[in-house]
């Protein structure tokens, strides 16, 4: 699972601001090229914000060179554009407009960005709940009366879970993690510590602390082992 916490990472604060910045220097009619800096984890991200705050700009009709958007005389030919032509109300629709696409161009990107970091979360969820080590433990509370008593009937899973979990194939692995289950008491933490060998999953630890940051705690190993 770290693998996928350093993905998330990486997607925020590397790609995401290389990809939305290239995006918006279009738009601006900026060279892109400055997004090279990016190469460098976290540059493009300082890139991008610069980016957010240059103004557009466009191409002079007469010498073709790029000048800053709303000029009414090139400073390079000195020749008038054709927004000195423009109606004060035809320039403030002009910039309105191109607020108003990148604005969609950033909220797009943010969007996109939200919702892939959601299916992470989704499926490292899914990797934990659905491992062996997880439905070892469950199995364990509901045959602990003790546990049982103090969860209540109705008890649930609430949260995210912490820690990793990671097999080599079908032969080896390791999970350290924990999470919440809220019960009629509050909420209460399941800690596990296993490893795979020869495709078996062995227990180092599987506690259930009755609170968070609490030393009541009862070792469900011990109560399988008493049974």
């Amino acid at each position: 699972m770290k693998t996928w916490i350093f993905f998330i990472i990486f997607i925020f604060l590397w790609i995401a601001p290389i990809v939305a910045g290239v995006i918006i220097a279009k738009k601006k009619n900026r060279s892109p090229h400055w997004f090279w800096f990016g190469v460098w984890p976290g540059a493009g991200f300082w890139v991008f914000i610069v980016f957010l705050f240059l103004k557009p700009l466009e191409e002079c009709e007469n010498c073709k060179k790029k000048i800053p958007a709303g000029s009414k005389v090139c400073p390079y030919c000195t020749n008038g554009t054709s927004l000195s032509t423009k109606t004060k109300e035809e320039l403030t629709a002009e910039k309105k407009k191109q607020k108003k696409t990148i604005l969609i161009t950033v909220f797009t990107v943010i969007g996109i960005i939200v919702l892939l970091c959601s299916v992470l979360i989704v499926t490292v969820f899914s990797a934990f709940k659905n491992s062996i080590p997880y439905e070892h433990s469950i199995e364990l509370i509901e045959n602990n009366p003790q546990v049982k008593d103090y969860l209540g009937g109705e008890y649930k899973q609430t949260g995210l879970m912490s820690g990793s979990i990671s097999a080599n194939g079908d032969s080896s692995g390791k999970a350290v993690f924990s999470y919440k289950l809220k019960g009629k008491n509050g909420i209460s933490i399941v800690y596990i510590d296993a490893y795979k060998e020869n495709g078996f999953w062995n227990y180092n630890k599987i506690n259930f602390y009755k609170e968070r940051n609490s030393s009541d705690v009862v070792n469900l190993l011990e109560e399988e082992t008493a049974n």
